[in-house]
């Protein structure tokens, strides 16, 4: 059984503060599984009147209405949402970054989401109003098969059912998130498209895409009416992710996100800038998952 240690720094406020978010993982490396963050996205959704336009070639005030090209590009972004970036690096150090805007942006496509292993992640809020979003993803290689043989019969050692258990647990700084989500998608064996067990040569769904054989969400916070707590303490144990032990996950997709509140008037008080989530993530077969974890 392997288990991974992944710290994320999450950067809030005008003042640079720094808090580490610690994802641990756990799968069975002996029948070649993986489970790594792949991914992170941002967004800051903005009314017209928070937003301001300028011109790329001459850097003056624009309308986006002004359809002459001789001008120039004219650009707009929100006027409060400077300082909301996400940045992520890999074992090598090298890194991709993606920053704030009114549509989802990600550090890298869904379909080369499995293709990068991220060893760090910087989460920078240092817009002033609330209102982003943002979400890390975690990309699951299933089992590959293992075969015993008694006497004339050959069994799959793999074959079973399977089941993830997450945690996460942190503060509501500053009284500013609205939810926080949890979800997965699952491609299987003998399910969809798919006939078999995940080969040794597939490190990554066809095409990048996790085939849509099985999903769910959960609000994890910030499901219930009325004031929200001061914190985030959330654990399931045992969620089943395969009903027939014949169709085991070949892929799998992870994802916590997170929602701020939103509103003109809702300000980032940089006072209440320091933040610590902690959270686990276990895939195992039924009866050989590992205690103490």
């Amino acid at each position: 059984m392997k288990q991974a240690l992944l710290l994320m720094v999450f950067i809030l406020g005008s003042v640079v503060a720094r808090a580490d978010v610690a994802i641990q993982t756990a799968v069975d490396n002996t029948t070649a599984e993986e489970l790594y963050l792949c991914n992170a996205s941002l967004r800051h959704p903005t009314l017209p009147a928070e937003q301001e336009c300028l011109n790329l070639s001459t850097g003056e005030v624009c309308s986006p209405l002004d359809s002459d090209s001789k001008k120039g590009a004219c650009v707009c972004r929100a006027k409060t949402n400077y300082g909301d970036q996400i940045i992520g690096w890999n074992k090598d150090e090298d890194y991709a970054v993606v920053i704030g805007s009114n549509d989802w942006m990600s550090l890298f496509s869904t379909q080369d989401s499995f293709a990068n292993k991220l060893a760090r992640l910087d989460i920078s809020l240092g817009s002033e109003n609330l209102g982003a979003e943002y979400s890390v993803r975690f990309c699951y290689l299933g089992p590959q098969e293992v075969l015993q043989r008694q006497g004339t019969t050959t069994t799959d050692l793999t074959e079973g059912k399977y089941f993830v258990d997450v945690s996460l647990a942190g503060s509501n700084y500053n009284q500013s998130l609205d939810t926080v989500g949890f979800s997965y998608q699952c491609d299987y064996r003998y399910r969809g498209n798919q006939s078999g067990p995940r080969k040794k040569n597939e490190q990554g769904p066809s095409k990048g895409v996790v085939e849509k054989d099985d999903s769910a969400s959960y609000t994890i916070f910030g499901n219930s009416p009325g004031s929200r707590p001061g914190s985030v303490n959330f654990l399931q144990r045992a969620l089943s992710l395969n009903s027939s032990a014949s169709q085991v996950p070949r892929f799998c997709v992870f994802e916590f996100k997170f929602k701020e509140l939103s509103g003109k008037s809702l300000g980032r008080n940089i006072n209440a800038s320091q933040v610590n989530f902690s959270g686990k993530l276990r895939i195992c077969k039924q009866g050989t998952c590992p205690t103490g974890f």
